[in-house]
């Protein structure tokens, strides 16, 4: 992407806005979010996995979240719920690191959700603070994984959907 390459050191990246409609109640998209089970399943992109996560879902609780590469290293989200307003509003203040060390950045994430005819939309709002050069790749590179990230929330949603035998309209 060229936007990775526009970013460096002292910039203020534009923040990342990303969107999808689920065709699932607004309960059910917001509960995925709500423990590390459910985020375990669905928090990275394509080929990750997250070995580790502790969700404290509340405000002021934790947000903690390993990625785990294919090639096996290890990708730290650590942070706090700030808001969370049930069924419509999360926002979560984290910093992204690497298995050891300091923060590379910060994103301050806001979640909203609303009902849209067919289900739900989510929208994700992400801006970002760097704190280190090698973190311009990585948020040059949030569009796609976050794309990859949702549509494992969609296939997240559909099994907590089937588990719960809710209708999908």
């Amino acid at each position: 992407m060229t936007r990775t390459n526009e970013i460096k050191m002292g910039d203020e990246p534009r923040p990342l806005v990303v969107s999808r409609t689920f065709p699932a109640p607004r309960e059910l998209v917001f509960q995925a979010w709500s423990s590390a089970n459910h985020l375990k399943r669905w928090f990275c992109p394509a080929g990750y996995s997250v070995p580790e996560a502790e969700v404290e879902f509340r405000v002021g609780g934790a947000f903690d979240i390993c990625m785990r590469s294919p090639e096996g290293v290890d990708h730290w989200t650590r942070g706090r719920f700030v808001e969370i307003s049930p069924h419509s509003r999360l926002v979560i203040d984290m910093n992204a690191s690497g298995a050891e060390g300091p923060p590379l950045f910060r994103a301050y994430t806001i979640v909203t959700l609303s009902e849209q005819e067919g289900g739900t939309r989510l929208e994700v709002t992400q801006t970002y603070t760097l704190f280190k050069a090698a973190a311009a790749e990585m948020i040059g590179g949030a569009p796609q994984g976050w794309s990859q990230t949702l549509d494992r929330l969609e296939l997240e949603v559909a099994r907590i959907q089937k588990s719960y035998g809710a209708s999908t309209s």
